[in-house]
């Protein structure tokens, strides 16, 4: 009875996966046209598991940049998993140094036999009981730094995940910074827009007011009504643009798109007065504080401990193992004293069908990989600091003369609508100075977002975003 319970249960156990294994299409959608349901039993992820954390003041206060950043890093979900990556290579590297430890494990066995026992009466039948355990300990005692090369490999591997976290840190503070002045941006755009409606309906009032005094011909209401119709359709627009812009703001800082909040708006006045290095020091600045390029440069060196350890893997390795235990007998028997056994072995591999040679190849192709990819990154870095340095000289001299342009075509437009009024100009003339400053208000919205912009992108060129890389100050704490 026992022994077709033993048997039955592994079988009941097994019976869910040998399904799975005999139909694993089942698994699958059935066509190219239908989607996958889970199967009943099966349990689903939801987002309540992950807690949003937002500071105190979230819907009492408007919420400047350094706040937005600090939700950012606490909830977007790629830095979340960066720091997962980062804590799996920390652990892999600490499996990579069990090996210069000796290994223990305790083997522990129950034998009960029964047989029969033939002599020259009849058949009589006898039991056999061993039980004890044994303690082994395993060692290598030397390898020709196999393990060494193994634990270089997974702590460059280690550095590399660190340092893709920090850079995933910044560019995640990148884009907020982006989404930030961008929303400030539509926020600036829309407001143009209003304004821009209002002089068009000043320019149709005016047109308005001559002809009904018969001083204008109909063609200038026509003409000043399409544009006011033009003026309400991009307001319109643009309102949908700064829900737009609001909502890539919310998914980049880890909320959902339908939670509302404030954030501080753009001051009146921007004063750009830029005191840079040189390229080539800023360059150099970011050489030290690039944390893609010291990820890099961590991959490379984690690709030479791989091709260290490809060549170093067909080269023989000792090994020691001491195995001691006590066993116990039928009736009470056992031994008087604990048996051991020590031994000291040789591993060589000799032939594997060029295994370890080809391995030697994967390593240094891998290698060779890794070192192109750091010159690409070099060359990238460069590029970016480049812009980035003349980014920032172009924002503050557009700064300057967008605000010039602004006062221009203010004046501008005022002289034409009065000397419309007078009947010295056409509504052409008021026309024309109208889109003057709507173009005038646009520009001036977009370097005052170019200019904070310019500043983050040569901080983000830079690795200035996070401090001292070096003394890791750069975490999502």
């Amino acid at each position: 009875m026992r022994l077709k319970h033993s048997i039955l249960l592994p079988l009941f156990l097994l019976s869910g996966c040998a399904y799975d294994a005999v139909d694993p299409l089942s698994l699958a959608p059935s066509g190219p046209y239908a989607s996958w349901t889970p199967l009943q039993g099966n349990s689903l992820v939801s987002s309540r598991y992950c807690q949003t954390i937002l500071p105190p003041t979230f819907e009492t206060s408007d919420l400047n940049l350094a706040e937005l950043l600090d939700i950012a890093l606490q909830n977007n979900p790629s830095t979340k998993q960066t720091w997962a990556k980062a804590r799996n290579a920390a652990a892999q590297y600490g499996q990579s140094l069990s090996q210069f430890y000796p290994g223990v494990k305790l083997d522990a066995s129950y034998y009960r036999e029964k047989g029969t026992f033939i002599s020259f009466g009849p058949p009589e039948p006898y039991y056999y009981t061993q039980a004890g355990p044994d303690l082994i300990l395993t060692y290598t005692l030397f390898d020709f730094g196999q393990r060494t090369a193994a634990a270089m490999t997974a702590r460059q591997a280690l550095y590399y995940a660190d340092y893709t976290h920090n850079q995933n840190i910044e560019s995640v503070m990148q884009t907020v910074m982006d989404d930030y002045y961008n929303y400030l941006y539509q926020i600036a755009i829309r407001r143009a827009n209003e304004a821009n409606l209002v002089n068009a309906q000043t320019s149709l009032d005016a047109a308005n007011e001559k002809f009904a005094l018969g001083l204008a011909a109909l063609g200038d209401v026509a003409q000043a009504r399409t544009q006011y119709l033009q003026s309400k359709i991009n307001l319109t627009t643009q309102k949908q643009t700064v829900e737009n812009a609001f909502t890539q703001l919310a998914v980049d800082i880890g909320l959902p798109a339908n939670l509302a909040f404030k954030v501080q708006a753009m001051p009146d006045q921007i004063f750009a007065d830029p005191l840079l290095e040189s390229v080539e020091q800023l360059v150099a600045l970011a050489q030290d504080q690039r944390q893609d390029f010291l990820a890099a440069q961590s991959d490379v060196l984690s690709k030479e401990a791989t091709l260290l350890g490809a060549k170093r893997a067909f080269l023989p390795v000792f090994s020691t193992t001491l195995d001691a235990g006590h066993y116990w007998f039928e009736e009470g028997v056992d031994e008087h004293h604990f048996h051991w056994n020590a031994a000291v072995s040789v591993t060589f591999p000799l032939f594997q069908g060029f295994y370890y040679r080809n391995g030697i190849r994967k390593a240094a192709a891998q290698l060779d990989q890794s070192k192109a990819q750091l010159l690409q990154t070099e060359l990238t870095i460069v590029q970016n600091v480049s812009n980035a340095h003349m980014g920032v000289k172009t924002a503050a001299q557009n700064l300057d003369d967008t605000n010039e342009y602004l006062k221009a075509a203010e004046l501008e437009y005022n002289i034409s609508l009065t000397s419309y009024k007078a009947g010295t100009a056409t509504i052409l003339d008021v026309l024309s100075s109208q889109s003057s400053l709507a173009d005038a208000r646009s520009k001036k919205a977009g370097s005052q977002k170019d200019w904070f912009t310019a500043l983050a992108s040569l901080a983000y060129a830079t690795g200035s975003l996070c401090s001292n890389p070096k003394e890791f100050a750069c975490e999502s704490e």
